[in-house]
């Protein structure tokens, strides 16, 4: 689980200012060796959040459907010397050099980004979003239910992903897509019911209490957070 990674032994302000400096330098790195290099920092700090490569395979398997075409488009497009002059496709090193430099732009970005979303815990996320003007306190039923029906709504699409598995005729999707949509709005309308009867005592005071103090040390949260500041003053320079 992420909640067990030392990452979230740092204090919440040094985490999103570590996740911070990598989105931006992210965003402002243009060259291809050095967005590599942000790349690999970004996958290297998801394996160590997560503990585990399932989230990295994913995010790679993801991104192949955007690599792809951005590569094909600017080799078949993009003027300049071609690679293979006797082949009708006019791929050229210039477009195989912007692809490249694109895609590697694109995958830095990306997991930088997953990188700030696991910065902080789902309980901090939630506590940041209940600060903000415009987040009502209603909204405290909706983040109560969601633990309970995000377990449920998964089993039913893995159920969902089994029959089509087995069937896997397109005449039958709409049908079958239909039904698990009538089931999901079922399964919530039973959630709501149930939260309603049973709502929790500590529900209103679970979100807004402050966040646990971090177990790790003061030295170590400073030199994260100059890390995280000289990452920043790099990215502002770029």
């Amino acid at each position: 689980m992420a909640d067990t990674s030392l990452f979230y032994t740092l204090h919440p302000i040094t985490r999103v200012l570590l996740a911070l400096a990598l989105l931006m330098l992210a965003s402002t790195t243009t060259s291809t060796a050095y967005g590599l290099i942000v790349l690999l920092i970004a996958c290297l700090s998801v394996r160590a959040i997560d503990k585990q490569w399932d989230r990295v395979g994913r995010s790679f398997g993801l991104l192949r459907w955007f690599i792809i075409p951005i590569l094909l488009l600017h080799l078949c497009f993009s003027p300049g010397q071609l690679m293979l002059p006797g082949w009708a496709l006019p791929f050229t090193w210039e477009g195989l050099q912007l692809g490249l430099q694109l895609s590697v732009h694109l995958a830095a970005l990306f997991f930088a980004a997953i990188v700030m979303f696991l910065a902080l815990r789902r309980s901090e996320w939630i506590q940041l979003l209940l600060l903000l003007p415009f987040f009502s306190s209603s909204a405290i039923t909706y983040l109560v239910m969601m633990t309970p029906l995000r377990s449920s709504v998964g089993e039913l699409l893995q159920a969902f992903r089994s029959r089509w598995q087995l069937r896997r005729s397109w005449q039958q999707l709409p049908v079958m897509l239909v039904s698990t949509f009538s089931t999901a709005l079922a399964l919530a309308e039973v959630q709501s019911q149930q939260l309603w009867l049973r709502w929790p005592s500590s529900a209103d005071s679970q979100f807004h209490a402050t966040s646990q103090a971090a177990a790790s040390s003061l030295i170590v949260n400073l030199l994260c957070l100059s890390v995280a500041v000289s990452g920043l003053g790099v990215a502002w320079q770029m």
